[in-house]
């Protein structure tokens, strides 16, 4: 962990672009691994930080009584091949086949041109890998490179655990690759420094190797609070938009006075049902087929329980087809909030089976939207106003994962405790974390 204090917001001078660190680095020799980094400044100060994120799948290890270990030597090396810092660590683990190992750590860098070498050794056999990653260091101004992630769950208090950003632990996707169907969210990691107090717009995206957008979360709009000197933002991305197997790019767009910062990582995406049509831009319609598991929220009473009777999808999809009949526009526009709540999907649950998700394909886009981000005694909420009916609802995320759960609404029959205000408070390990 790096010795910083940040803030976490869960969703989660500029200039005008910045390119990430680039796919992974494979090693070469024996052993095969995989080494991805990103840059982060430590909050309050002008010192970089190097994280280095390390995969490696076990299976290829030599196994004692179903254990394995290896060491792994990092070392970073200046333009003119002087060494800079060295880590070393030894890893032991159980022998899963098919399962990788995924390490971190850090190491102070300075701006510049520089080379991280790093060894993995077998410790039963002595068989060997290498790798070495070119990096052209810049200081962050006012956003950090991104991490981009797999998984990310919360942290266990007083953890010490190297993967930690603030209450949560986030494995990095060291090896660059999404497997689909089973890998299809992703989940992007960067730090903002010197913005308290700012309003920030962001919107995360999904691009093919051209640049063509196959997916974009709406534009969030949030506060920094005032004072901090770093704040984490972490967003998740659907990637079911990538019909094709092959370089994508997930983008990050910030906006704050009027000035904008584009941040960029390439990775692989493998589409195990992939098809050579090329991509599909999240523009057009689906079939029926599709959206069958989002309609109920739409249904009556009586009209769900004969919706629910229908026992195979053929006979769905023809109910599908008569119900929008007569409102061919409002079919469209409930589709298109349908592929929208994909935006609330988090490591549990699709985007329409999340509360926000519910609502806003039940009620459509909020007219307002206010973010609280987490502090100290509060969780991350949001209220959310449609002016039509006066309707609002407050979602909070109780647990810090990204799950906001529905506590109010002004809606009868909506979900709505008389206690809700005492529910703001968080559970847990709190609102930030020693980084």
């Amino acid at each position: 962990m790096r010795g910083c204090r940040i803030f976490l917001l869960l969703t989660l001078a500029m200039g005008s672009s910045m390119a990430g660190s680039g796919l992974a680095t494979v090693s070469s020799g024996d052993l095969s691994f995989f080494i991805d980094t990103a840059v982060f400044r430590l909050a309050g100060t002008d010192t970089l930080a190097l994280e280095v994120y390390e995969s490696i799948p076990v299976g290829q290890l030599a196994q004692d009584g179903g254990l394995v270990s290896f060491q792994t030597d990092a070392v970073l090396l200046s333009a003119s091949g002087d060494t800079l810092a060295v880590r070393q660590w030894i890893s032991e683990t159980e022998w899963i086949e098919g399962r990788s190992v995924v390490n971190s750590t850090v190491m102070v860098v300075e701006p510049g041109e520089q080379t991280l070498s790093v060894t993995v050794t077998d410790l039963s056999n002595g068989r060997r890998g290498a790798s070495a990653r070119n990096l052209a260091v810049e200081a962050p101004s006012a956003m950090s490179e991104m991490e981009v992630a797999n998984i990310v769950m919360p942290a266990v208090e007083d953890s010490h655990n190297p993967l930690r950003k603030g209450n949560l632990v986030i494995f990095p996707a060291a090896d660059s690759r999404f497997d689909l169907p089973g890998e299809s969210m992703a989940y992007i990691y960067s730090e903002v420094y010197g913005m308290g107090g700012e309003s920030l717009r962001r919107q995360s995206r999904l691009t093919d190797a051209s640049g063509g957008l196959l997916f974009a979360r709406p534009w969030d709009v949030f506060d920094i609070p005032e004072g901090a000197e770093a704040v984490g933002l972490l967003d998740s991305l659907s990637l079911a938009g990538a019909r094709v197997s092959g370089l994508h790019y997930l983008e990050v767009a910030l906006v704050a006075s009027g000035d904008t910062l584009l941040e960029r990582k390439p990775i692989m995406i493998m589409n195990e049902a992939g098809s050579s049509a090329g991509p599909v831009v999240q523009a057009g319609g689906g079939g029926a087929a599709d959206y069958l598991d989002e309609l109920p929220l739409l249904l009556t009473p009586s009209e769900k329980s004969i919706y629910d009777g229908l026992s195979d999808t053929a006979a769905r999809e023809a109910f599908y087809g008569r119900y929008w009949e007569s409102r061919p526009e409002a079919r469209a526009d409930f589709e298109a909030r349908c592929r929208e709540a994909g935006s609330f999907s988090t490591v549990f649950r699709e985007g329409w089976q999340t509360d926000r998700g519910r609502v806003y394909i039940k009620f459509g886009r909020p007219d307002d939207v206010e973010r609280m981000p987490l502090q100290v005694g509060t969780a991350p909420f949001e209220t959310w106003s449609y002016e039509q009916g006066g309707r609002t609802f407050v979602f909070v995320d109780t647990d810090g994962t990204g799950n906001y759960v529905q506590v109010y609404s002004t809606v009868p029959g909506e979900v709505s405790y008389s206690n809700w205000e005492r529910m703001l408070s968080p559970i847990g390990v709190g609102s930030s974390g020693d980084m």
